[in-house]
């Protein structure tokens, strides 16, 4: 076994930890298995984040600390060490000036600190490197992914204050033990994953109106869309439109926490292929957004004709304008934060992965990815051939990649559930399952029920088995997975509660939806018929 360098150990998840915390392998926000420099940026990056974050907002709880452990990220939960309620209260003060104006607050940092630091690192990219040079451009970026991962978390904490505080208030003025249909009157919010899956979709309405363009992307192979394109002048003015949508919206990737995997902006096929199978669609965006937002507006009319006359259901016409307001925010910090950052940091890796490529470290400008951070700047200090480290990291990532982890290590603690947690990543506890009744039940995250044929989607080269009307059952989504929801008849996850990803998108277009089961993509297989009822939390079991 290599002996890993003090860097690299605290990246680890020893054996003592394992026995003496409770850490639980985050399968909401990332799944998969990580690269090791990914590994080498994020894991720090959250542990600081959170403790200055959490700092800053004044949080009940102290920080998470995340770790490695056969490739995946688990975490520990740090409580806060001193009197939680008066905590609590120095919590509550501090969000309170933020809340009216949180989306403003988001773009000013996107604006005056995202933007600015991409814009150099595309420079970076795009011109050739010093050794010393890509040392020095290495560490900003490291520095500046601890400096995102704190305002990511200052950012998107306090709107789930907001509609914690919404949903006491609903509860309160109507009676209603189901809190959670407040989030029903915050659909048809415009954020930044539905603005890409529309932009997609006009792009669609033009190949419709086209019968050269049709037939370019219904007659053909995905890896020969572009070729044919390029083949007339209509398919050329059609790639141009492409390109400018793609420096907009391309700067994400199959999994938004990675730097291994291609970006959009790198490749058009990723578009291209979405576009070729919304050609087969006949959907309409525009109306069915606009559908959504009448929907809204009537059940929050409808809500507060319930309402009585007094002081809190004034505070809950405020409350609600700003919540109304902020609700895209979550779509909208991980476009600029959570994507854009790994997609726009590949671009200037490879780059220097060129350079090291250059130098004989390594064979290809890819196998950057595979050397930790302190290797990396090592590597640049005094190059070396690191040929045989690469192969044997290849081998273990993809090792990684299919091995079955344990869902959490330790004794966890007894305390009370958290209602906020319990809003992103689900019930806690074991999987609820009646093989009697051939039933299993999750957060009821968007209503409705539909019964349809499953289809088990691993990772985003498996959405083409997607097929209209098709029940799409995942271990979680992510903003790049948008693109299966007009497609879908219904959405069944292993992970996630009503606000995360896949609650609040199914929401949006209409699907029913039960997420954080647990055990869906292990009971379920394609072809299986089940019945999913997104107003109580049921997965039915109809055949298999």
């Amino acid at each position: 076994m290599n002996v890993l360098s003090a860097f690299q150990n605290d990246l680890f998840l020893s054996e003592e930890e394992k026995q003496t915390g409770f850490w639980v392998q985050d399968n909401l926000h990332i799944a998969h298995a990580l690269s090791p420099l990914y590994a080498s940026f994020q894991l720090p990056a959250m542990t600081y984040g959170t403790k200055q974050g959490f700092k800053t907002l004044k949080l009940p709880i102290y920080q998470f600390v995340v770790k490695l452990a056969d490739g995946k990220m688990y975490q520990q939960n740090i409580p806060f060490p001193g009197d939680v309620n008066d905590r609590l209260k120095e919590h509550q003060e501090a969000v309170k000036p933020l809340l009216p104006r949180l989306k403003p607050r988001l773009y000013e940092y996107v604006n005056e600190v995202f933007l600015p630091f991409y814009t150099e690192v595309k420079r970076s990219a795009e011109r050739p490197l010093s050794l010393k040079e890509a040392e020095e451009k290495v560490k900003e970026l490291h520095d500046f992914y601890k400096k995102a991962w704190q305002l990511h978390f200052e950012i998107v904490m306090p709107r789930s204050d907001l509609g914690m505080m919404l949903e006491e208030l609903y509860g309160a003025l109507t009676g209603d033990a189901n809190t959670a249909y407040v989030y029903d009157l915050l659909e048809g919010v415009m954020n930044k994953s539905l603005e890409t899956d529309q932009a997609l979709w006009e792009l669609t309405d033009t190949v419709k109106r086209s019968d050269p363009l049709k037939q370019a992307f219904t007659e053909q192979k995905s890896e020969e869309i572009e070729a044919n394109l390029l083949g007339t002048a209509e398919g050329r003015e059609f790639l141009k439109n492409l390109q400018s949508f793609l420096n907009e919206y391309g700067y994400r990737s199959a999994n938004s926490h990675e730097f291994i995997d291609e970006t959009w902006v790198e490749n058009p096929l990723h578009a291209l292929s979405i576009i070729a199978g919304y050609v087969r669609k006949d959907y309409d965006f525009k109306k069915n957004y606009e559908d959504v937002v009448k929907k809204r507006e009537e059940s929050y009319r409808d809500v507060l004709a319930k309402m009585p006359e007094c002081e809190e259901k004034e505070q809950f016409k405020l409350f609600y304008g700003w919540a109304l307001d902020a609700w895209g925010l979550d779509e909208d910090h991980h476009f600029y934060i959570d994507a854009m950052l790994p997609a726009t940091a590949r671009l200037f890796l490879l780059n220097v992965g060129t350079l090291l490529a250059d130098h004989q470290v390594i064979h290809q400008p890819q196998d950057i990815f595979h050397f930790y951070y302190d290797e990396l700047l090592e590597v640049l200090k005094t190059p070396v051939a690191s040929h045989e480290l690469i192969v044997n990291r290849k081998q273990e990532f993809e090792e990684n990649r299919h091995k079955k982890t344990p869902p959490a290590y330790g004794t966890p603690p007894q305390t009370g559930e958290d209602p906020l947690l319990e809003r992103v990543f689900g019930k806690m506890g074991p999987p609820e399952v009646d093989e009697t009744q051939k039933i299993f039940k999750g957060s009821a995250a968007s209503r409705g029920v539909y019964t349809g044929v499953v289809k088990i989607i691993s990772d985003p080269s498996q959405f083409s088995k997607l097929k209209q009307g098709d029940i799409l059952v995942c271990e979680t989504t992510a903003p790049a997975w948008t693109t299966l929801f007009s497609l879908a008849g219904a959405i069944v996850t292993n992970a996630g509660g009503i606000l995360s990803h896949a609650g609040t998108v199914a929401r949006e277009y209409k699907l029913p939806a039960v997420l954080g089961t647990k055990v869906a993509v292990d009971l379920l297989k394609d072809g299986d018929v089940v019945t999913v009822d997104g107003t109580n939390g049921v997965v039915t079991i109809e055949q298999q």
